[in-house]
């Protein structure tokens, strides 16, 4: 498939003449492109501000043209590797696209993003602790046998490689084998804190209320006591106080704002922001 999501394999007829041919489709999920073009379509949007965008202004931010396939192949290896979401018509970063385009936990996002793919949580928690198969045919059988059609074997491995010296996986000096890097994930949690390190990090919703104490509402703004990525998003693209921000700026950001509002809560009406200039009230 062209978004790099790879279904069962298929039986298509042949003909007429009453046979069928076999069409293989993996049956684990894995991309093309390697862990740094899902980062460089991350911080494409952090270059947007951070908040949803369309196709149209993210591929321009990419040198890309948004129905060209190394646009498509790009945002999809985003979402395999667990960066960038597709909501309402527009890209938007998940937490772990937040993470990983922040400098600060960039090297813990990273390996936790290799951990979303599919194909590479399987192959690590096969050979945990245990040398990878050679390459690189007994590497990529290994792949044919996790559900990697043959005939995409080859590819994977390759951004499996990539993907795995990206995210830290072979800093240890050597590729025989997984390490994942012994960095915090982006939860803060340290390796071995009763917390598989192998699994990637799920975002779970705070409960507590703004005073601090535990109840049911408004658990959805935040993130683990952090705001809710969206709004994260917006506040950190707001210029800096006592600089000149022209109005179409303000209305812009406060357009994405309420279209961000339309995405996290229900409501039946739209909103829409123009900016007006003032006109001068004085006398001649």
């Amino acid at each position: 498939m062209a978004d790099g999501s790879f279904g069962a394999a298929e039986t298509a007829p042949s003909g007429n003449t009453g046979s069928s041919e076999t069409r293989e489709q993996s049956t684990i999920q894995f991309a093309y492109g390697d862990l740094d073009d899902g980062i460089r379509v991350a911080r494409g949007i952090m270059t947007c501000g951070g908040v949803p965008c369309a196709a149209d202004q993210l591929a321009a931010i990419l040198g890309q043209t948004p129905t060209g396939g190394a646009f498509r192949g790009n945002v999809a290896t985003a979402r395999i590797f667990g960066l960038v979401d597709f909501v309402g018509g527009k890209y938007l970063l998940t937490e772990l696209g937040f993470a990983i385009t922040d400098p600060k936990r960039e090297r813990a996002a990273r390996a936790d993003a290799f951990l979303k793919v599919p194909l590479y949580r399987k192959v690590y928690e096969e050979f945990r602790n245990r040398q990878l198969p050679p390459r690189p045919l007994p590497l990529e059988h290994a792949f044919v046998g996790f559900g990697v059609a043959s005939k995409q074997k080859d590819k994977a491995r390759q951004a499996f490689d990539r993907s795995a010296q990206q995210a830290g996986y072979f800093d240890h000096g050597s590729r025989d084998r997984l390490i994942r890097p012994a960095v915090a994930d982006i939860s803060g949690q340290q390796p071995g804190d009763g917390v598989d390190a192998s699994r990637p990090t799920e975002i779970e919703p705070d409960t507590r209320d703004r005073h601090g104490g535990s109840g049911g509402g408004g658990g959805g703004t935040t993130v683990r006591g952090r705001l809710h990525p969206f709004i994260q998003g917006l506040l950190d693209s707001l210029p800096e106080p006592e600089t000149n921000w022209a109005e179409e700026g303000r209305a812009k950001w406060l357009q994405a704002a309420a279209n961000i509002f339309d995405l996290m809560y229900k409501g039946d009406a739209s909103i829409t922001v123009q900016s007006t200039k003032n006109k001068g009230t004085g006398t001649d």
